[in-house]
Protein backbone atom coordinates (compact mmCIF):
# COMPACT_ATOMS: atom_id res chain seq x y z
CA UNK A 1 0.00 0.00 0.00
CA UNK A 2 1.47 3.33 -1.06
CA UNK A 3 2.07 5.88 1.61
CA UNK A 4 0.24 9.17 1.45
CA UNK A 5 1.98 12.53 1.58
CA UNK A 6 3.69 13.26 4.88
CA UNK A 7 2.00 15.68 7.21
CA UNK A 8 3.91 18.65 8.51
CA UNK A 9 3.46 21.60 10.81
CA UNK A 10 3.23 25.29 10.06
CA UNK A 11 5.96 27.62 11.28
CA UNK A 12 6.87 31.26 10.77
CA UNK A 13 10.37 31.84 9.46
CA UNK A 14 12.51 34.91 8.98
CA UNK A 15 13.72 35.65 5.47
CA UNK A 16 16.91 37.37 4.50
CA UNK A 17 16.67 41.08 3.78
CA UNK A 18 15.16 41.84 0.41
CA UNK A 19 17.02 44.35 -1.72
CA UNK A 20 13.79 45.68 -3.21
CA UNK A 21 13.44 49.42 -2.63
CA UNK A 22 10.40 50.81 -0.89
CA UNK A 23 7.77 52.36 -3.12
CA UNK A 24 6.99 55.30 -0.81
CA UNK A 25 9.31 58.04 0.30
CA UNK A 26 10.04 58.82 3.94
CA UNK A 27 10.31 62.56 3.08
CA UNK A 28 6.68 63.51 3.76
CA UNK A 29 7.25 65.78 6.77
CA UNK A 30 10.20 67.57 5.17
CA UNK A 31 8.28 68.11 1.93
CA UNK A 32 5.21 69.40 3.80
CA UNK A 33 7.27 71.99 5.69
CA UNK A 34 8.82 73.05 2.40
CA UNK A 35 5.33 73.88 1.13
CA UNK A 36 5.18 71.29 -1.62
CA UNK A 37 1.61 70.89 -2.88
CA UNK A 38 2.43 67.64 -4.63
CA UNK A 39 1.71 65.75 -1.44
CA UNK A 40 -1.97 65.90 -2.32
CA UNK A 41 -1.31 63.62 -5.24
CA UNK A 42 0.16 60.79 -3.14
CA UNK A 43 -1.75 57.50 -3.29
CA UNK A 44 -3.89 57.13 -0.19
CA UNK A 45 -4.29 53.35 -0.39
CA UNK A 46 -0.60 52.59 0.25
CA UNK A 47 0.47 51.34 3.66
CA UNK A 48 3.52 52.81 5.35
CA UNK A 49 4.52 49.38 6.76
CA UNK A 50 6.25 47.15 4.20
CA UNK A 51 4.14 44.21 2.99
CA UNK A 52 4.13 41.70 0.19
CA UNK A 53 7.55 41.45 -1.40
CA UNK A 54 9.11 43.39 1.48
CA UNK A 55 7.81 41.15 4.27
CA UNK A 56 10.55 39.60 6.41
CA UNK A 57 8.55 36.53 7.50
CA UNK A 58 6.74 33.63 5.83
CA UNK A 59 4.51 30.79 6.99
CA UNK A 60 5.74 27.45 5.68
CA UNK A 61 5.07 23.76 6.33
CA UNK A 62 8.05 21.80 7.73
CA UNK A 63 8.73 18.18 8.65
CA UNK A 64 9.96 16.80 11.98
CA UNK A 65 13.53 17.90 11.15
CA UNK A 66 12.44 21.49 10.51
CA UNK A 67 13.04 21.31 6.73
CA UNK A 68 10.41 22.65 4.28
CA UNK A 69 7.97 19.89 3.38
CA UNK A 70 7.53 19.37 -0.35
CA UNK A 71 5.97 16.74 -2.59
CA UNK A 72 9.14 14.86 -3.53
CA UNK A 73 7.32 12.96 -6.30
CA UNK A 74 7.12 16.19 -8.32
CA UNK A 75 10.84 16.96 -8.21
CA UNK A 76 14.04 15.52 -9.64
CA UNK A 77 16.64 14.05 -7.31
CA UNK A 78 20.42 14.31 -7.57
CA UNK A 79 23.75 14.79 -5.78
CA UNK A 80 25.55 18.13 -5.49
CA UNK A 81 28.85 17.89 -7.39
CA UNK A 82 30.14 21.41 -6.79
CA UNK A 83 29.06 24.85 -5.58
CA UNK A 84 30.23 28.09 -7.13
CA UNK A 85 28.66 31.27 -5.85
CA UNK A 86 24.90 30.78 -5.76
CA UNK A 87 24.89 27.96 -8.31
CA UNK A 88 25.03 24.28 -7.40
CA UNK A 89 26.03 21.69 -10.00
CA UNK A 90 23.70 18.70 -9.43
CA UNK A 91 24.02 15.30 -11.10
CA UNK A 92 21.10 12.92 -11.64
CA UNK A 93 21.36 9.12 -11.57
CA UNK A 94 21.48 9.09 -15.38
CA UNK A 95 24.58 11.31 -15.37
CA UNK A 96 22.88 14.52 -16.53
CA UNK A 97 24.18 17.64 -14.78
CA UNK A 98 21.95 20.58 -13.87
CA UNK A 99 22.71 24.11 -12.68
CA UNK A 100 20.53 24.80 -9.66
CA UNK A 101 19.96 27.69 -7.31
CA UNK A 102 18.57 27.26 -3.79
CA UNK A 103 14.99 28.22 -2.95
CA UNK A 104 15.21 31.33 -0.79
CA UNK A 105 12.97 30.03 1.97
CA UNK A 106 15.09 26.87 2.14
CA UNK A 107 18.25 28.95 2.59
CA UNK A 108 16.59 30.90 5.37
CA UNK A 109 15.48 27.78 7.26
CA UNK A 110 18.68 25.77 6.89
CA UNK A 111 21.04 28.65 7.63
CA UNK A 112 19.64 28.79 11.15
CA UNK A 113 20.83 25.25 11.96
CA UNK A 114 23.55 24.41 9.44
CA UNK A 115 25.06 25.52 6.15
CA UNK A 116 22.27 25.26 3.59
CA UNK A 117 23.87 23.04 0.92
CA UNK A 118 27.26 21.30 0.70
CA UNK A 119 29.02 19.18 -1.90
CA UNK A 120 27.77 15.61 -1.55
CA UNK A 121 24.28 16.59 -0.39
CA UNK A 122 21.37 14.64 -1.84
CA UNK A 123 18.77 17.15 -3.01
CA UNK A 124 15.39 17.41 -4.69
CA UNK A 125 14.91 20.22 -7.20
CA UNK A 126 12.17 21.57 -9.45
CA UNK A 127 12.74 21.89 -13.17
CA UNK A 128 12.93 25.43 -14.56
CA UNK A 129 14.06 24.62 -18.10
CA UNK A 130 11.09 26.24 -19.82
CA UNK A 131 12.04 29.61 -18.38
CA UNK A 132 15.65 29.21 -19.62
CA UNK A 133 15.23 28.19 -23.26
CA UNK A 134 15.52 24.49 -22.49
CA UNK A 135 18.76 24.70 -20.50
CA UNK A 136 19.12 22.22 -17.62
CA UNK A 137 18.28 24.64 -14.83
CA UNK A 138 16.47 23.97 -11.57
CA UNK A 139 15.75 25.23 -8.05
CA UNK A 140 16.65 23.12 -5.02
CA UNK A 141 13.55 22.59 -2.90
CA UNK A 142 14.74 20.10 -0.28
CA UNK A 143 18.01 18.69 1.14
CA UNK A 144 18.12 15.16 2.55
CA UNK A 145 19.37 14.57 6.08
CA UNK A 146 23.14 14.12 6.14
CA UNK A 147 24.80 10.88 7.26
CA UNK A 148 28.29 12.30 7.83
CA UNK A 149 29.96 15.66 7.38
CA UNK A 150 33.33 17.38 7.45
CA UNK A 151 32.99 20.89 8.86
CA UNK A 152 35.22 23.62 10.21
CA UNK A 153 34.57 27.04 11.75
CA UNK A 154 34.90 30.01 9.44
CA UNK A 155 36.19 33.50 10.27
CA UNK A 156 32.74 34.65 11.38
CA UNK A 157 32.51 31.69 13.79
CA UNK A 158 29.90 29.93 11.69
CA UNK A 159 29.87 26.41 10.34
CA UNK A 160 31.61 25.90 7.02
CA UNK A 161 30.40 22.52 5.76
CA UNK A 162 33.14 21.29 3.43
CA UNK A 163 31.41 18.10 2.29
CA UNK A 164 28.48 15.88 3.31
CA UNK A 165 27.59 12.18 3.05
CA UNK A 166 31.14 10.83 2.72
CA UNK A 167 32.63 7.80 4.45
CA UNK A 168 36.35 8.54 4.67
CA UNK A 169 38.62 11.51 5.26
CA UNK A 170 41.92 11.32 3.39
CA UNK A 171 44.23 13.69 5.26
CA UNK A 172 46.99 14.76 2.87
CA UNK A 173 50.22 16.04 4.41
CA UNK A 174 53.59 16.62 2.75
CA UNK A 175 56.76 15.53 4.52
CA UNK A 176 58.48 18.63 3.10
CA UNK A 177 57.79 21.53 0.73
CA UNK A 178 55.73 22.56 2.69
CA UNK A 179 56.93 21.22 6.02
CA UNK A 180 55.07 18.50 7.87
CA UNK A 181 52.51 19.82 10.39
CA UNK A 182 51.46 17.07 12.81
CA UNK A 183 49.27 19.47 14.80
CA UNK A 184 47.15 20.12 11.71
CA UNK A 185 46.76 16.36 11.30
CA UNK A 186 45.57 16.18 14.93
CA UNK A 187 42.89 18.76 14.15
CA UNK A 188 41.67 16.76 11.18
CA UNK A 189 41.50 13.63 13.32
CA UNK A 190 39.25 15.43 15.81
CA UNK A 191 37.02 16.58 12.93
CA UNK A 192 36.89 12.99 11.65
CA UNK A 193 35.61 11.77 15.01
CA UNK A 194 32.95 14.50 15.11
CA UNK A 195 31.92 13.84 11.52
CA UNK A 196 31.83 10.04 11.91
CA UNK A 197 34.48 9.60 9.20
CA UNK A 198 37.23 6.99 8.89
CA UNK A 199 40.55 8.86 8.70
CA UNK A 200 43.38 7.87 6.35
CA UNK A 201 46.73 9.66 6.73
CA UNK A 202 48.64 10.24 3.51
CA UNK A 203 52.24 11.40 3.98
CA UNK A 204 53.00 12.67 0.49
CA UNK A 205 56.16 13.76 -1.40
CA UNK A 206 58.14 11.01 0.29
CA UNK A 207 60.57 10.96 -2.64
CA UNK A 208 61.92 14.37 -1.58
CA UNK A 209 63.31 12.90 1.63
CA UNK A 210 65.87 10.98 -0.40
CA UNK A 211 67.75 14.24 -0.74
CA UNK A 212 69.54 15.42 2.41
CA UNK A 213 69.25 18.98 1.11
CA UNK A 214 65.47 18.71 0.91
CA UNK A 215 65.40 17.48 4.50
CA UNK A 216 67.47 20.44 5.68
CA UNK A 217 65.25 22.90 3.79
CA UNK A 218 62.15 21.38 5.38
CA UNK A 219 63.59 21.81 8.89
CA UNK A 220 64.57 25.41 8.18
CA UNK A 221 61.15 26.22 6.72
CA UNK A 222 59.47 24.99 9.92
CA UNK A 223 60.93 27.94 11.83
CA UNK A 224 61.84 25.76 14.78
CA UNK A 225 58.24 25.27 15.95
CA UNK A 226 58.04 22.30 18.31
CA UNK A 227 55.30 20.42 16.47
CA UNK A 228 56.76 21.01 13.01
CA UNK A 229 60.24 19.59 13.67
CA UNK A 230 58.95 16.04 14.05
CA UNK A 231 60.82 13.74 11.68
CA UNK A 232 58.48 12.20 9.08
CA UNK A 233 59.38 8.62 10.09
CA UNK A 234 58.68 9.46 13.73
CA UNK A 235 55.35 11.05 12.84
CA UNK A 236 54.27 8.00 10.83
CA UNK A 237 55.32 5.67 13.66
CA UNK A 238 53.43 7.80 16.20
CA UNK A 239 50.14 7.74 14.28
CA UNK A 240 50.47 4.07 13.32
CA UNK A 241 50.92 3.19 17.00
CA UNK A 242 47.54 4.83 17.63
CA UNK A 243 45.90 2.55 15.07
CA UNK A 244 45.52 4.99 12.18
CA UNK A 245 45.99 3.93 8.58
CA UNK A 246 49.17 5.69 7.39
CA UNK A 247 50.44 5.75 3.79
CA UNK A 248 53.79 6.95 2.47
CA UNK A 249 53.15 8.20 -1.04
CA UNK A 250 54.80 9.85 -4.03
CA UNK A 251 53.01 10.49 -7.30
CA UNK A 252 56.45 11.02 -8.87
CA UNK A 253 57.85 7.56 -8.09
CA UNK A 254 54.55 5.73 -7.54
CA UNK A 255 55.45 4.88 -3.94
CA UNK A 256 52.35 3.79 -2.02
CA UNK A 257 49.96 4.79 -4.81
CA UNK A 258 48.55 1.31 -5.39
CA UNK A 259 47.78 0.94 -1.71
CA UNK A 260 46.14 4.37 -1.75
CA UNK A 261 44.00 3.23 -4.67
CA UNK A 262 42.85 0.20 -2.67
CA UNK A 263 41.97 2.33 0.35
CA UNK A 264 39.73 4.52 -1.83
CA UNK A 265 38.16 1.73 -3.90
CA UNK A 266 34.42 1.43 -3.41
CA UNK A 267 34.14 4.28 -0.88
CA UNK A 268 33.17 7.94 -0.88
CA UNK A 269 36.21 9.89 0.31
CA UNK A 270 36.95 13.56 0.92
CA UNK A 271 40.53 14.65 0.28
CA UNK A 272 41.66 17.59 2.40
CA UNK A 273 44.88 19.15 3.60
CA UNK A 274 47.16 22.16 3.59
CA UNK A 275 47.75 24.07 0.35
CA UNK A 276 50.65 22.69 -1.65
CA UNK A 277 50.77 19.15 -0.25
CA UNK A 278 50.00 17.65 -3.66
CA UNK A 279 46.31 16.76 -3.47
CA UNK A 280 45.62 17.52 -7.14
CA UNK A 281 48.75 15.64 -8.20
CA UNK A 282 47.58 12.56 -6.29
CA UNK A 283 44.17 12.68 -7.95
CA UNK A 284 45.68 13.13 -11.42
CA UNK A 285 47.68 9.93 -10.80
CA UNK A 286 44.67 7.99 -9.48
CA UNK A 287 42.32 9.14 -12.22
CA UNK A 288 44.20 9.60 -15.53
CA UNK A 289 42.71 12.30 -17.72
CA UNK A 290 41.33 14.32 -14.83
CA UNK A 291 43.71 17.16 -15.65
CA UNK A 292 43.53 19.09 -12.39
CA UNK A 293 45.81 22.14 -12.27
CA UNK A 294 48.91 21.98 -10.08
CA UNK A 295 51.44 24.57 -8.89
CA UNK A 296 54.87 24.51 -7.31
CA UNK A 297 55.39 25.52 -3.68
CA UNK A 298 56.66 29.06 -3.13
CA UNK A 299 60.44 29.12 -2.79
CA UNK A 300 60.28 32.17 -0.51
CA UNK A 301 58.10 30.86 2.32
CA UNK A 302 57.63 27.17 1.43
CA UNK A 303 53.86 27.65 1.45
CA UNK A 304 51.52 26.11 -1.06
CA UNK A 305 49.52 28.10 -3.57
CA UNK A 306 45.77 27.68 -4.02
CA UNK A 307 45.10 25.80 -7.26
CA UNK A 308 41.72 24.25 -6.38
CA UNK A 309 39.16 27.00 -5.80
CA UNK A 310 36.00 24.96 -5.14
CA UNK A 311 35.20 21.52 -3.76
CA UNK A 312 34.11 19.02 -6.42
CA UNK A 313 32.93 15.42 -6.37
CA UNK A 314 34.60 13.07 -8.89
CA UNK A 315 33.81 9.49 -9.82
CA UNK A 316 36.78 7.11 -9.83
CA UNK A 317 36.98 4.60 -12.68
CA UNK A 318 38.31 1.88 -10.34
CA UNK A 319 35.27 2.28 -8.08
CA UNK A 320 34.22 4.90 -5.58
CA UNK A 321 34.09 8.67 -5.41
CA UNK A 322 36.40 11.36 -4.11
CA UNK A 323 35.78 15.01 -3.23
CA UNK A 324 38.71 17.29 -4.04
CA UNK A 325 38.74 20.34 -1.75
CA UNK A 326 40.64 23.65 -1.77
CA UNK A 327 43.81 23.78 0.31
CA UNK A 328 43.57 25.34 3.74
CA UNK A 329 45.93 27.42 5.86
CA UNK A 330 44.23 26.67 9.18
CA UNK A 331 41.50 24.34 10.40
CA UNK A 332 39.38 25.65 13.27
CA UNK A 333 37.21 23.03 14.97
CA UNK A 334 33.45 23.24 14.73
CA UNK A 335 30.86 21.98 17.21
CA UNK A 336 33.38 20.51 19.66
CA UNK A 337 32.82 21.19 23.35
CA UNK A 338 35.87 21.40 25.65
CA UNK A 339 34.58 18.48 27.71
CA UNK A 340 34.34 16.13 24.72
CA UNK A 341 37.76 16.84 23.19
CA UNK A 342 39.40 14.11 25.31
CA UNK A 343 37.27 11.48 23.54
CA UNK A 344 38.73 12.57 20.20
CA UNK A 345 42.24 11.58 21.33
CA UNK A 346 42.17 7.79 21.18
CA UNK A 347 45.15 7.34 23.51
CA UNK A 348 43.42 9.36 26.25
CA UNK A 349 40.31 7.21 26.44
CA UNK A 350 41.73 4.30 28.45
CA UNK A 351 43.23 6.65 31.06
CA UNK A 352 40.29 9.04 31.56
CA UNK A 353 38.34 6.71 33.95
CA UNK A 354 41.38 6.65 36.28
CA UNK A 355 41.41 10.43 36.80
CA UNK A 356 40.60 11.54 40.35
CA UNK A 357 37.84 13.90 39.17
CA UNK A 358 35.06 13.14 36.68
CA UNK A 359 35.27 16.60 35.14
CA UNK A 360 39.07 16.53 34.77
CA UNK A 361 40.30 18.54 31.78
CA UNK A 362 43.79 17.04 32.10
CA UNK A 363 45.56 20.35 32.52
CA UNK A 364 46.56 21.05 36.15
CA UNK A 365 44.15 18.86 38.14
CA UNK A 366 45.56 16.68 40.89
CA UNK A 367 45.35 12.94 40.31
CA UNK A 368 45.08 13.26 36.52
CA UNK A 369 45.79 9.87 34.94
CA UNK A 370 46.31 11.37 31.50
CA UNK A 371 49.09 13.72 32.67
CA UNK A 372 50.67 10.82 34.55
CA UNK A 373 50.68 8.77 31.33
CA UNK A 374 52.36 11.68 29.52
CA UNK A 375 55.06 11.94 32.17
CA UNK A 376 55.69 8.19 31.98
CA UNK A 377 55.93 8.27 28.19
CA UNK A 378 52.77 6.23 27.56
CA UNK A 379 51.18 9.22 25.78
CA UNK A 380 53.10 11.35 23.29
CA UNK A 381 54.13 14.70 24.77
CA UNK A 382 53.63 16.24 21.32
CA UNK A 383 50.06 14.95 21.10
CA UNK A 384 49.35 16.14 24.63
CA UNK A 385 50.62 19.61 23.71
CA UNK A 386 48.35 19.53 20.67
CA UNK A 387 45.40 18.67 22.94
CA UNK A 388 46.19 21.59 25.27
CA UNK A 389 46.36 24.03 22.37
CA UNK A 390 42.97 22.97 21.02
CA UNK A 391 41.43 22.92 24.50
CA UNK A 392 42.55 26.49 25.09
CA UNK A 393 41.00 27.63 21.80
CA UNK A 394 37.71 25.89 22.56
CA UNK A 395 37.57 27.37 26.06
CA UNK A 396 38.02 30.87 24.62
CA UNK A 397 35.25 30.23 22.12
Amino acid sequence: MAKGPRKGRKVRVDLRRNTQSRRRSDEWTRRFRAGEQGLLDERRDEAVRAKGGLSRRRTIVVDDDGAPLVDESKWLRGVVLSIQGLVCRVQLDDGAEWDCTIRRVLRSVLTERRSSVAVGDRVWFSEQSKAHDGALVGVIERVAERTAILSRRDRRKREHAIVANVEQLLIAASVCEPALKPHLIDRYLVAAVKGDLRPILCFNKWDLLESAAARDESAAASGGAADETTAPDDAVAEFEALGYCCLKTSATTGLGMERLREELRGSVTVLSGQSGVGKSTLLNWLQPGLGLATQAVSEDNQKGKHTTSIARLFRLDFGGYVVDTPGIRQFDLWNVEPGELEACFVEFVRHVPDCAFRDCHHTEEAGCAVRAAVEEGRISARRYGSYLKMLGELARG
